[in-house]
């Protein structure tokens, strides 16, 4: 009789300790949940583009005309928050071709990300042959990617700019480089996208990246990344570069194409 007392003391008492941890760890998981969400209502809020604006540099915003664009996006957004296993992600964008569109497809994709209040999205310009991001940003370019990686004086604060959206940060390029292969191969760059996507634990980064058959880099950028999408000029790729350009960035992050037209 005291051996089945005991053994329920003993099981009650551990009933007591299983629910106190599972307690302590859901107060732990509102108290995180409470600090990111503080921490970016507290990001510094940029100059917002008016509706004409947008219209004018071509970002999708909620309440656009073109609902079908918006739509289009929010589907890329599902479909990569259905892969990924972690809060944020680094997602890989390029074209197949020149002049593909990458750029307009990369900062509307990080544009969809920001539409949700309660996360970041950051556009980083790795194309430093064809740059487009000085006019998502709503303040003077000065350093960019490049000057962050060749100058170790250069701190990662004084390369992110604000854009004219919400929760939505810019990196420029910095301008033309030859040895931009190099530099995205380095030591440095792969310490730059960890920083990057360790400071806000639920940052969706969008790398915007050269044309796959134009050069080397989005080869070497993709292995960064936990996903890559390739767009695909509507009518001006043929299906054995789309092929190529999918073995180019690797079949385990090819995430899919977006045809642009």
């Amino acid at each position: 009789m005291e051996q089945a007392k005991e053994r329920s003391l003993k099981q009650l008492m551990a009933g007591v300790d299983a629910l106190v941890e599972t307690s302590d760890q859901l107060v732990k998981t509102a108290v995180l949940e409470h600090r990111k969400r503080e921490k970016i209502k507290n990001m510094e809020l940029p100059c917002l583009w008016t509706q004409d604006e947008l219209y004018e540099k071509k970002v999708i915003f909620t309440g656009m005309r073109q609902r079908e664009l918006l739509n289009a996006f929010r589907e890329v957004r599902i479909r990569l928050l259905e892969r990924s296993k972690s809060d944020n992600m680094v997602v890989l964008v390029s074209s197949v071709s020149k002049h593909g569109g990458s750029s307009f497809v990369g900062f509307n994709l990080a544009a969809t990300f920001a539409l949700d209040q309660h996360k970041t999205a950051l556009y980083v310009d790795c194309n430093p042959y064809s740059s487009t991001a000085e006019k998502y940003t709503t303040q003077d370019v000065d350093e960019g990617l490049t000057q962050y990686l060749t100058d170790y004086t250069v701190p990662l604060k004084n390369i992110i700019y604000p854009s004219g959206i919400e929760r939505l940060r810019v990196i420029p390029s910095g301008g033309s480089s030859e040895s931009a292969a190099e530099f995205f191969n380095s030591k440095r760059m792969e310490v730059f996208v960890a920083e990057i996507k360790s400071r806000y634990p639920d940052r969706f980064i969008v790398l915007d990246a050269p044309s796959v058959q134009q050069s080397t880099e989005a080869r070497i950028l993709a292995k960064y990344c936990d996903h890559a999408l390739l767009v695909v000029p509507y009518g001006s790729a043929v299906t054995d570069e789309v092929l190529a350009a999918v073995d180019a960035v690797g079949k385990d992050r090819f995430a899919g194409l977006v045809f642009n037209n």
